[in-house]
């Protein structure tokens, strides 16, 4: 079960969860904003660009899309880990998804995998070229359907029609357009060519106990989480969410450090999580909280209950069964 569905669900296992990490996350007068405005602040912020969507499916297309667009343009400026920005997106999981439904629709397979590589070819171009950005809304408009096929695990109703190739909505265009001006204006000149970046961080082990977990992107050790949504205001789910990739990371450092001679995971590789952070798309505003904001007693006890947890509910994964007598000794610490 992913971490959203988590902290929506209204379930008795759900609401557990949602306990636990309602009793951890920050209030919203516990953040603050680059432009020293009220952090969350619906009458202090000044939208750029407003919500003018009519199909309300697009604002999730235009979520996932802008991420896509955000990595290019945060390659262009850094110049670390730049093939990481276009490299394992999980668009590609959408293709592998599909595979399955087009066993007996060859050309359709063949036009998917063409399109797929063409998304990925023209990303890498753009993060060693000065053209518009906006010309990469169309390209990365398509990941955005594959990652969503991918999170889902269901394809869409048109998948054996033409139209599911078809380009976006203009209103998902212009919007697009909008959010990338705003990006390039308002975000980018907060960091330089050597900034430190990780995209699409994973949490170690842990990401898989709550079915795979990953942020949009770490630079010089703020944790992001982007937000195309009209709403400013504070939401404790998006808040929970974002200390949960925080948590998650720091139950993933202790398991791999509970048993030297138990194999974990070779790649895995501590995030150092300086702050955690959203970036509001809409309104250009970045509010942020340090994690020295957190009592070590209070981290060690949201850990020690969230490790309860998955040991409770410890057929959710395979990954959470193979470590499940290290979690047992989190618990119990």
């Amino acid at each position: 079960m992913s971490l959203t569905s988590l902290l929506k669900g209204s379930g008795p296992n759900q609401k557990e969860f949602q306990t636990i990490l309602r009793e951890f996350i920050p209030n919203k007068k516990s953040f603050q904003t680059i432009s020293g405005k009220e952090a969350f602040s619906k009458t202090d912020y000044g939208a750029l660009v407003p919500y003018d969507l009519v199909k309300r499916d697009n604002s999730v297309i235009i979520g996932i899309a802008f991420d896509y667009l955000a990595r290019i343009m945060l390659a262009r400026t850094v110049k670390k880990n730049r093939i990481e920005s276009y490299s394992n997106l999980t668009a590609k999981g959408g293709v592998m998804v599909l595979s399955r439904y087009f066993k007996n629709h060859h050309s359709i397979e063949a036009k998917l995998q063409k399109k797929y590589k063409k998304n990925i070819k023209r990303l890498k171009a753009f993060c060693d070229n000065n053209r518009d950005i906006k010309e990469l809304i169309l390209d990365v408009c398509f990941l955005a359907k594959l990652e969503r096929i991918f999170r889902s695990g269901l394809p869409p109703t048109s998948l054996l029609e033409e139209s599911f190739f078809d380009d976006p909505e203009d209103e998902v265009i212009k919007d697009l357009e909008q959010l990338c001006d705003v990006f390039q204006e308002k975000f980018i000149p907060t960091i330089g060519p050597i900034s430190e970046i990780i995209y699409n961080p994973n949490f170690g082990v842990s990401s898989a106990f709550v079915g795979g977990a990953d942020g949009d992107v770490i630079i010089n050790g703020t944790l992001y989480d982007f937000k195309t949504g009209k709403n400013p205001g504070y939401n404790w789910q998006e808040v929970a969410q974002i200390v949960g990739y925080f948590l998650l990371n720091e139950i993933s450092l202790d398991i791999n450090n509970a048993d030297e001679n138990y194999f974990i995971d070779d790649s895995f590789q501590y995030l150092n999580i300086k702050q955690i952070a959203f970036y509001r798309a809409r309104y250009g505003e970045v509010e942020y909280i340090d994690i020295s904001y957190f009592d070590e007693e209070l981290i060690e006890t949201a850990k020690k209950n969230l490790a309860s947890y998955f040991v409770k509910y410890s057929n959710f994964s395979k990954p959470m069964i193979e470590n499940l007598h290290i979690l047992k000794a989190l618990a119990n610490k």
